[in-house]
Protein backbone atom coordinates (compact mmCIF):
# COMPACT_ATOMS: atom_id res chain seq x y z
CA UNK A 1 0.00 0.00 0.00
CA UNK A 2 1.51 2.91 -0.79
CA UNK A 3 2.06 6.18 1.71
CA UNK A 4 -0.84 7.83 0.02
CA UNK A 5 -3.34 4.97 0.63
CA UNK A 6 -2.02 4.42 4.39
CA UNK A 7 -2.72 8.19 4.91
CA UNK A 8 -6.32 8.26 3.74
CA UNK A 9 -7.03 4.62 5.46
CA UNK A 10 -5.28 6.31 8.57
CA UNK A 11 -7.55 9.25 8.48
CA UNK A 12 -10.64 7.78 7.42
CA UNK A 13 -9.95 5.44 11.22
CA UNK A 14 -9.39 7.91 13.14
CA UNK A 15 -12.50 10.30 11.94
CA UNK A 16 -14.94 7.23 12.59
CA UNK A 17 -13.31 6.65 15.87
CA UNK A 18 -13.51 10.34 16.72
CA UNK A 19 -17.50 10.26 15.50
CA UNK A 20 -17.99 7.35 17.52
CA UNK A 21 -16.38 9.05 20.79
CA UNK A 22 -18.40 12.33 19.98
CA UNK A 23 -21.56 10.87 19.85
CA UNK A 24 -21.34 8.37 22.84
CA UNK A 25 -23.86 9.44 25.36
CA UNK A 26 -22.05 11.14 28.36
CA UNK A 27 -22.09 9.40 31.41
CA UNK A 28 -22.89 11.81 34.17
CA UNK A 29 -22.06 10.81 38.08
CA UNK A 30 -25.44 9.86 40.03
CA UNK A 31 -25.46 7.69 43.18
CA UNK A 32 -26.49 4.13 42.42
CA UNK A 33 -29.37 3.01 44.07
CA UNK A 34 -27.78 0.39 46.19
CA UNK A 35 -25.00 2.79 47.85
CA UNK A 36 -25.63 3.44 51.47
CA UNK A 37 -28.03 6.29 52.61
CA UNK A 38 -25.44 7.67 54.81
CA UNK A 39 -23.27 8.70 51.27
CA UNK A 40 -23.19 12.20 50.53
CA UNK A 41 -23.64 12.78 47.00
CA UNK A 42 -20.97 14.40 45.12
CA UNK A 43 -20.45 17.99 44.75
CA UNK A 44 -21.73 19.77 41.66
CA UNK A 45 -18.86 20.93 39.82
CA UNK A 46 -18.45 24.74 38.93
CA UNK A 47 -17.01 25.24 35.35
CA UNK A 48 -17.06 28.57 35.42
CA UNK A 49 -14.28 29.58 37.14
CA UNK A 50 -11.27 31.42 35.52
CA UNK A 51 -8.86 29.09 36.72
CA UNK A 52 -10.24 26.17 34.43
CA UNK A 53 -10.44 27.92 31.45
CA UNK A 54 -7.46 28.59 29.48
CA UNK A 55 -7.71 31.49 26.04
CA UNK A 56 -11.60 31.59 27.06
CA UNK A 57 -12.03 28.17 25.01
CA UNK A 58 -10.07 25.69 26.48
CA UNK A 59 -11.22 23.78 29.51
CA UNK A 60 -8.94 21.52 31.95
CA UNK A 61 -10.18 20.31 35.16
CA UNK A 62 -8.83 16.65 36.11
CA UNK A 63 -11.61 16.91 39.20
CA UNK A 64 -14.71 17.30 36.66
CA UNK A 65 -15.84 13.86 36.14
CA UNK A 66 -17.32 14.39 32.32
CA UNK A 67 -15.05 14.38 29.30
CA UNK A 68 -17.41 16.67 27.65
CA UNK A 69 -19.04 19.85 29.07
CA UNK A 70 -21.25 22.97 28.02
CA UNK A 71 -19.20 25.49 26.14
CA UNK A 72 -18.51 28.82 28.21
CA UNK A 73 -19.72 31.32 25.64
CA UNK A 74 -21.27 30.14 23.06
CA UNK A 75 -24.13 26.84 22.68
CA UNK A 76 -22.92 24.02 21.82
CA UNK A 77 -19.84 21.24 23.83
CA UNK A 78 -16.21 21.36 24.39
CA UNK A 79 -13.49 18.66 25.66
CA UNK A 80 -12.44 18.74 28.97
CA UNK A 81 -8.81 18.41 28.23
CA UNK A 82 -8.36 17.41 32.50
CA UNK A 83 -10.30 14.44 31.62
CA UNK A 84 -8.54 11.19 30.49
CA UNK A 85 -10.52 10.83 27.00
CA UNK A 86 -10.05 14.42 26.89
CA UNK A 87 -6.31 14.13 26.64
CA UNK A 88 -6.75 10.64 24.42
CA UNK A 89 -8.63 13.33 21.89
CA UNK A 90 -6.28 16.24 22.33
CA UNK A 91 -4.00 13.76 21.25
CA UNK A 92 -5.03 12.29 18.01
CA UNK A 93 -6.07 16.07 17.12
CA UNK A 94 -1.99 16.52 17.56
CA UNK A 95 -1.28 13.78 15.99
CA UNK A 96 -3.96 14.41 12.86
CA UNK A 97 -2.04 17.88 12.61
CA UNK A 98 1.78 16.51 12.32
CA UNK A 99 0.97 13.26 10.21
CA UNK A 100 0.79 14.93 6.47
CA UNK A 101 4.25 16.88 7.66
CA UNK A 102 5.87 13.71 8.86
CA UNK A 103 4.65 12.08 5.86
CA UNK A 104 6.09 14.38 3.30
CA UNK A 105 9.52 14.93 5.28
CA UNK A 106 9.82 10.79 5.53
CA UNK A 107 8.82 9.90 2.26
CA UNK A 108 10.97 11.93 -0.53
CA UNK A 109 8.97 10.37 -3.54
CA UNK A 110 5.77 11.95 -2.40
CA UNK A 111 5.92 14.61 -4.35
CA UNK A 112 7.05 13.13 -7.84
CA UNK A 113 4.39 10.77 -7.67
CA UNK A 114 1.80 13.36 -8.36
CA UNK A 115 4.13 14.77 -11.53
CA UNK A 116 4.97 17.90 -9.39
CA UNK A 117 9.04 18.45 -9.67
CA UNK A 118 10.85 21.38 -8.88
CA UNK A 119 9.99 22.43 -12.47
CA UNK A 120 6.26 22.84 -11.61
CA UNK A 121 3.54 20.25 -11.55
CA UNK A 122 1.68 18.59 -14.54
CA UNK A 123 -0.79 16.08 -15.02
CA UNK A 124 0.35 12.24 -14.99
CA UNK A 125 -0.38 10.53 -18.58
Amino acid sequence: MSANGLFLLLTFVLLVAAAVVLFLPVRRSQTKAGAPAGRQPPSPVFRDDDRYWYATFFYYNPDDPDPFVPKRYSPGWTINFGHPVGKLIGALMIVMMLLPIALAIFDPGLNTSYGCHPSGCHPLP
